[in-house]
């Protein structure tokens, strides 16, 4: 078999001659020029591109930026105000200032509901799904805080409203005996002087 020594051009199969030094690898195949022109001088055109990977994204098309509240807006302010007001309700609820968290529990309900109500900007296409307004999650997470602080605030002054006889009577006794038998005395419900204990505790 020829090596390809005695013509002008080396066969790339054939092995090295003899004596000759180590070279690193080398592709086979020779790699074209970088200006797109074969060696020949023609163009480089019927040469087969390798497929894309992936579809790149265009710089001059950008994603449209996920909706923010804007401060300039009034609904997004009340929104802002209801989130503000029902985590603050419940937090003083939860501290037992139940005069605090009440107004505030109102005030959280009262902004929520008015964010809620307030009608959506129209579209042009009417097929079009419509964006998820960022309002809409702040005013429903002070719905819910308000609304829980609503309740545990209107439970309390139940509570207080109804028994007030009972807890005067625990409020003044010296012992913890004496306060156990107000439970007896004004004949409340076992929840109430159980958590009336626990409270003591």
């Amino acid at each position: 078999m020829s090596s390809g020594e005695d013509s002008g051009e080396r066969n790339p199969f054939a092995p090295p001659p003899p004596g000759a030094p180590d070279q690193p690898w080398r592709p086979r195949t020779p790699r074209p020029p970088a200006s797109g022109q074969r060696s020949d001088g023609r163009p480089d055109e019927d040469r087969p591109q390798p497929p894309p990977w992936g579809q790149r994204p265009d710089p001059g098309q950008q994603q449209p930026a996920p909706p923010k509240l804007d401060p300039a807006d009034p609904t997004h302010r009340a929104a802002r105000n209801a989130l503000l007001s029902g985590f603050a309700a419940l937090l003083t609820v939860l501290f037992g200032l139940y005069w605090v968290g009440f107004p505030l529990s109102l005030l959280a309900v009262w902004y929520a509901v008015t964010v809620l109500r307030t009608p959506a900007e129209p579209v042009d296409d009417p097929f079009a799904p419509r964006p998820v307004r960022p309002q809409v999650p702040a005013a429903l997470g002070a719905l819910l805080t308000g609304g829980l602080a609503l309740l545990v605030s209107l439970g309390a002054f139940t509570i207080q409203f109804a028994y007030h006889d009972y807890l005067d009577c625990r409020a003044d006794s010296a012992t913890q005996e004496a306060a156990r038998s107000c439970a007896q005395e004004y004949d409340v419900p076992t929840w109430l002087s159980n958590l009336s204990e626990v409270s003591d505790q």
